[in-house]
């Protein structure tokens, strides 16, 4: 008896399995079309954005950001909070890499024009924000 259940657990594994390796494939996308977007924007003719590593999470996953990124107030108070540079002079943040994507988008959302830009509504959720993003 003690082996059905066993084997009903490892049919349920596999059926799962697929959906495991299809949001990896996806995430990696994703990460290595950011990467590929990157190197594209610094071989084109176009001005040069100066973009700066930050490594993230225990993970030290690597993020290239612009300046305008940098410069974000909801940014700063992540690096005045759990941010700061190690002993090579990197610059680490202190927060979840999932967590720290979406504070990303957040961020570039607001650059690009889709997000609110009235910050006197946002100073005391962006203290929260912060709070919640950082580890």
């Amino acid at each position: 008896m003690a082996k059905v259940g066993k084997l009903t657990k490892l049919k349920s594994a596999i059926k799962k399995w697929p959906s495991f390796s299809a949001a990896k494939q996806t995430y990696h996308h994703h990460h290595e079309q950011q990467q590929q977007e990157a190197e594209a924007a610094a071989e084109s003719d176009e001005p040069q954005k100066i973009l700066h590593s930050v490594y993230v999470g225990k993970s030290r996953r690597r993020y290239l950001l612009t300046t305008e990124v940098m410069c974000h107030p909801m940014f700063q108070e992540l690096m005045q909070r759990s941010g700061g540079l190690d002993a090579d002079g990197q610059i680490i943040v202190g927060s979840e890499v999932v967590l720290f994507e979406h504070l990303l988008w957040m961020i570039n959302d607001q650059i690009n024009g889709g997000g609110d830009r009235d910050s006197s509504s946002q100073a005391g959720s962006m203290e929260e924000l912060v709070d919640f993003y950082c580890c």
